[in-house]
Formats: C-alpha cells, sequence, structure tokens
C-alpha cells in the first residue's frame, strides 16, 4: 500500500510537470511561429478567410473521437469497479453461509487467503490478463466446500451454485476489463489528432499578440489534457486520476476479522 501511494505521489508529480513542461515548449513553439517569416506567416495572414473553417473540420473530428474515447473507457471502468464489488460481495456471501451450514473445508479461512492474495500480489497479474495460481488453488478448494453443502442440503444447491458461479463470473470479468487495451491504430489517429489541434492552432491569426497567444495556449491544453485524461483511463490498475485499488478486498478483509 506505502509503494501505491508513492507510485500515486509521482504520478501527481509528473502530471503537473507534463503540463507546465507543456505550456513552455508551446510558449517556444508559438513565438517562433508568430515571429519567424520563414512560415510565410503574412501569406497566412492573407488567409485568415480559411484556415479557421478547416481547423474547424479538424476540431470535430477529433471532437468526436476523444468523445467516442473517454466514453468507451469510462464504460470499461464502471464494469471493472463492478465486477470488484462483485467479487468482495460474492466473497462476503460465503463467509456469511459458511457460518450456516457444517462442512470439512474451512471456508472461512479459504474466503481470507483469497483477499489476502489478492492484498499482497496487488494488479500485477491482472493488468497482464493472468491467473494467479495461488488463488486458484483457493478458488478450487472454495468451490469443494460449497459443493459438499450443497451435497449435504440439496434444497440450497441452487443458491450455493449460482453464488460460486457469480464468484468466477466477477473474477473473469475483472482479469477481462483490467487488462483490456485501447486499440493500437485507435491510439495513433487519437495521437495524431492531439498534434494537430496543438500544432495547427497558431495558425489561426489574431491580431493581438497577447490575445492570440491566450486562445491558442488554452485550445492546445485541453486538447493535450484529454489525451492525458483518455490515456489514464486506459491504464485503470496504474497510480493516476483515475486508478483502482484493493482496498474494498482491505476493507472485507479487516470487517471479516473483526
Amino acid at each position: 500500500m506505502k509503494l501505491f501511494l508513492k507510485k500515486l505521489s509521482h504520478f501527481r508529480f509528473q502530471l503537473r510537470f507534463k503540463v507546465l513542461f507543456f505550456l513552455i515548449l508551446y510558449s517556444i513553439f508559438f513565438y517562433y511561429i508568430r515571429n519567424n517569416d520563414t512560415y510565410n506567416y503574412r501569406l497566412l495572414k492573407a488567409s485568415i478567410d480559411s484556415i479557421p473553417w478547416l481547423y474547424a473540420a479538424i476540431s470535430q473530428i477529433f471532437g468526436v473521437l476523444a468523445a467516442f474515447i473517454v466514453q468507451k473507457e469510462w464504460q470499461r471502468w464502471d464494469d471493472l469497479v463492478d465486477a470488484v464489488k462483485g467479487e468482495n460481495s460474492a466473497l462476503y456471501e460465503m463467509w456469511l453461509w459458511s457460518g450456516q451450514f457444517q462442512t470439512d473445508y474451512p471456508i472461512r479461512d479459504l474466503v481470507k487467503q483469497y483477499l489476502n492474495i489478492i492484498i499482497s500480489e496487488g494488479w500485477d497479474k491482472t493488468e497482464k490478463g493472468e491467473v494467479s495460481p495461488e488463488l486458484d488453488k483457493v478458488i478450487n478448494s472454495l468451490h469443494e466446500g460449497m459443493a459438499e453443502i450443497a451435497r449435504l442440503h440439496p434444497s440450497m444447491a441452487s443458491a450455493v451454485f449460482s453464488l460460486v458461479s457469480d464468484l468466477g463470473a466477477c473474477r473473469e470479468r475483472r482479469i477481462r476489463f483490467g487488462s483490456s487495451k485501447m486499440p493500437l491504430i485507435l491510439l495513433q489517429a487519437f495521437r495524431l489528432a492531439t498534434c494537430l489541434m496543438v500544432f495547427l492552432c497558431p495558425l489561426i491569426v489574431i491580431k493581438d499578440y497577447e490575445l492570440h497567444f491566450l486562445f491558442s495556449a488554452s485550445i492546445s491544453l485541453l486538447s493535450y489534457t484529454i489525451y492525458i485524461v483518455a490515456r489514464d483511463m486506459d491504464r485503470p490498475l496504474q497510480p493516476g486520476g483515475w486508478h483502482l485499488t484493493t482496498r474494498d478486498y482491505k476493507k472485507l478483509l479487516d470487517k471479516l476479522e473483526q
């Protein structure tokens, strides 16, 4: 947990540094474009009526692409959170059931082992789409214990198997949504659209120097921020603005140990 908080603090520092570094670089770029005749800036001023319309078309494409990506990543985030909450809920239900029925399997101890493994391992395996061998052993034992409850109490078989199925489904969804990434071609298109928004913005001419810089820097910084947010949401298991922790598992473990 301390390591994760350290990574989160480092991420926040990196975010501030990225924004500041971007503004510095953009200011230099803007000054060069505005004051250097190499790009034939006078000709651009003569074409002032056409350039804003061309930039508006690029802006619309960028807006549609950004909205699509953010919406998909947001849905993935919600699905991942639901999977984690469902997994915790199923484990807690198993804990409660184990107190009502006697079996040869220490179900309560197995539930604690399940939680301890996830807390200790973190999201490394989930992010890679891998299955923990240690967790598999615990799950098999849980299945056998719940199957024994169903065998000793046939009237409860349907509810028992539904609970076991829910745990497995939530775990699979956690692994699937935690390891999925934005398609490379979509990521490259988003990067290209962001670069076009940033580098073409100074070509929209405003006679007043300060106003020109203010609007150009604002539009470019907003485009860059949207890109950072989308990339951050694409990595929900890494420290960032949107990141999933093992806090829910830790809270459940603390509750069971009281």
